[in-house]
């Protein structure tokens, strides 16, 4: 009975967590990370994630509690949902590697 019990207060306490985070971005009228993570939708971007770990998407969509990324594959692509509060860090992507670059420089 005790590890039910733990497991239920662990899941209150993080839904507590998550609405107070909510709280605080709505009583700061909007914080500098969602302005910030708005002007990535469209862009292929590189993201880590405390859930996930190091993805290359493309940012579709996003709101106060949700970023909605699609991952490209080698044939297909896939939609996730990530929470905002799950994300450490955001890298846009130009898609070219070092050697692509220094390929280029050969060919002028």
């Amino acid at each position: 009975m005790a590890v039910v019990t733990d497991i239920n207060l662990n899941e209150k306490v993080s839904v507590l967590e998550r609405r107070v985070k909510k709280l605080e971005r709505l009583g700061d009228g909007g914080n500098a990370e969602m302005k910030l993570l708005k002007e990535l939708v469209g862009k292929e971007v590189i993201i880590n994630a405390s859930s996930l770990f190091e993805t290359k998407c493309r940012i579709e969509d996003i709101d106060e509690e949700w970023l909605k990324i699609t991952e490209h594959g080698r044939k297909t692509e896939t939609v996730k949902y990530l929470r905002i509060d799950d994300v450490v860090n955001v890298s846009v992507y130009n898609g070219h590697k070092e050697k692509d670059k220094d390929k280029d420089k050969d060919k002028d």
